[in-house]
């Protein structure tokens, strides 16, 4: 659908926290030469962690990442004049797996359950689902910082914490242990603002034009990877360099359904995290989360009929 432009702009560095499904929309457009046909020369700079990647951006390293939610806030509490103008993963990609006596999520009372590092993803997540089932987080389950992903797989096959959270790719080799999964994050009902862009205010006002080629990419991108399955898959292989046909097809299964064609920052599940952190930092009460989210470049989009188009066609 896209018009081959003329490149005239500097390249755009896009800091992404690890390889992962979550990056897909960006790592399509990137493969299938949508950005190039925008004349933008987009390059993608793996970095670890939300604070690294936004401090990089603050320092003008890179253009835009793609970060956790909870990284705004907290950049944004610091003082940083940054803003999510888009919402790749409005969801929480999570699995509570536990061990194999688990029956219920009430059995965890007396038991631990393991994740990351507090104030991160995971312990948001683990709390938000204890309480929904009547049980108090440290008082009735005692939750322990225990390491990523791979860490916590092992914590809880090896038996020395009975619960964790876990991404879907650890979760897919979870079930094939015979561990159990108890709630599927995902289809919960939670608003929650797993990762999205972000971008420097002052960027917007300096290069509105480049956001603009930037998401019409972004969005032939998500489109073909949705439609496409073949290259969906490449795109998976390619990028996660995983070999394992099953988790490669459960993958692409799980998470490119819930790609949004036009990929808004979500207001309440940016409300959600500052609730949560909230209660930790009082100063998050202050903070509006529409203030931290400019829908505004996919909206005119939207309203140009641009999307509606690309909506008409398989690729």
């Amino acid at each position: 659908m896209s018009v081959t432009w003329s490149q005239g702009y500097p390249p755009i560095n896009v800091g992404l926290v690890t390889i992962t499904t979550a990056n897909a929309p960006i790592l399509a457009a990137s493969d299938g030469g949508y950005f190039k046909n925008y004349g933008l020369d987009v390059r993608n700079i793996v970095m670890t962690g939300s604070s690294v990647a936004l401090a990089s951006m603050i320092a003008g390293e890179v253009t835009m990442v793609n970060v956790a939610g909870s990284g705004l806030i907290n950049s944004y509490l610091a003082g940083a004049d940054a803003v999510m103008v888009a919402g790749l993963v409005n969801f929480a990609p999570y699995d509570l797996i536990v061990s194999k006596e688990i029956a219920r999520i009430e059995d965890l009372r007396g038991k631990k359950l393991g994740i990351a590092r507090y104030g991160g993803s995971a312990d948001f997540l683990a709390r938000w689902g204890l309480e929904k089932h009547g049980l108090k987080p440290v008082k009735d389950v005692a939750i322990l910082q225990t390491g990523g992903n791979p860490e916590r797989l092992a914590a809880v096959s090896n038996g020395v914490i009975q619960a964790t959270l876990l991404e879907q790719a650890f979760s897919y080799q979870a079930k094939k242990l015979g561990l159990r999964s108890l709630l599927d994050y995902s289809t919960a009902g939670l608003d929650y603002q797993h990762d999205g862009i972000i971008v420097m205010n002052s960027f917007l006002k300096k290069q509105p034009e480049v956001m603009n080629r930037f998401f019409k990419a972004l969005l032939e991108g998500t489109h073909r990877l949705k439609h496409d399955r073949a290259f969906g898959l490449k795109v998976f292989e390619r990028h996660l360099r995983v070999s394992d046909t099953g988790l490669l097809q459960t993958s692409y299964d799980y998470y490119t359904p819930k790609f949004d064609a036009v990929p808004y920052a979500s207001v309440k599940g940016m409300k959600f995290l500052l609730d949560t952190i909230a209660e930790s930092n009082p100063k998050a009460k202050a903070i509006k989360a529409a203030d931290m989210i400019n829908n505004s470049y996919l909206r005119d989009i939207e309203a140009s009929g641009f999307s509606k188009q690309l909506l008409s066609t398989r690729k």
